[in-house]
Formats: structure tokens, sequence, C-alpha cells
């Protein structure tokens, strides 16, 4: 008998090709201040709720609650590079993350809680990561990349020896 396939899920913003394009452009700025391990620029997008390995009927399952989710479109400025020395992530986030943003978290967590997914209580900060093994320099002014969120995607994470690859799996408009 075989072993059910798990696939690494999560839900996030997923930049079009003139916004990572942006990004792109205001992490290599960010990353000419230090030494780490940069994120690949078609990896770049904010994280909303990370899933998990997870079979095929939980996949259904989440996939079938993100199509009956109901969010409102809004615009998301990324304006300010941070380092969390913990973590030793490099990032790029919005000074102030509207709060659209924060009812789409919500209501995406109360969503997929049938499926089997609790909230995470934690405060939600919406960020690109644009580096790993981040030692800390100066953190540099970055010029705002206006990001116009217009869909909730859901994305599969492949890991390999030469680090994560995403695959787009499905898309949702936001109203």
């Amino acid at each position: 008998m075989t072993t059910p396939r798990k696939r690494r899920l999560f839900f996030a913003l997923w930049p079009d090709g003139e916004v990572r394009k942006a990004l792109a452009s205001a992490a290599a700025a960010a990353r000419r201040h230090g030494s780490g391990r940069p994120v690949a620029d078609e990896n770049l997008h904010i994280t909303l709720a990370f899933l998990g390995s997870v079979d095929e009927e939980i996949k259904e399952c989440v996939r079938a609650a993100a199509s009956q989710l109901t969010a409102e479109a809004f615009a998301l400025s990324i304006d300010r590079a941070g380092w969390w020395k913990r973590t030793g992530i490099l990032w790029l986030g919005p000074s102030k993350g509207p709060a659209a943003l924060n009812r789409l978290v919500k209501t995406l967590w109360a969503a997929i809680e049938p499926c089997g997914f609790w909230p995470d209580f934690r405060d939600f900060y919406p960020h690109v990561t644009i580096a790993r093994r981040w030692r800390k320099a100066r953190l540099p002014e970055i010029g705002p990349v206006d990001w116009p969120i217009r869909a909730l995607t859901l994305l599969e994470s492949h890991t390999g020896q030469r680090g994560a690859r995403y695959t787009v799996l499905e898309r949702w408009p936001l109203s």
C-alpha cells in the first residue's frame, strides 16, 4: 500500500510581473547593505497562512473554503526594510498594513478552520522575505512599491538542494 502524497501548501499574496519587478529592485537595493542568502526574485510573496504538508483531501477542503471566501481588493504600499535578528530574516513590508489585509487574513483562517486548521493568534506582520541568514547591516530607505491586491493565491512549495520553488495552484479574485 502506498502512502498518500502530501503537499506543502500555503496561501499568499502573489505579485504580478510589474509588482514583482519593483519588489526585486527594492530587494536588491536592501541586500547591498549586508550578507546572507537572497530569496530568488520569482519567490517574492507575502504568506497569509502556511498550511504545511497536507494530503489531497485537506487540499480540496481548503480549496473549496477559499472559493467561498468573500473579501475586498485593496492597495498595499511596501515602503520599508526590516530585519529580524533571531530568525536572520531580511524583509520588505508596509509601514502600516491596511485594515482590509487584516480582515482577509482573519476571514481566511475562519474559512479553513473546518479543514482542521486553527488561527495563528500571533500578530500578523505582512512582509516579503528577501534574504535568510542575514547578518545585521544598515537598513536602507526604500522607495514605496505600490501593490494592488486583487487575488488570494494557493501555492505549493517544492524544496530541494537549490532552495524553494513555488507553484501557483489556484487564484481567487477579491471583490
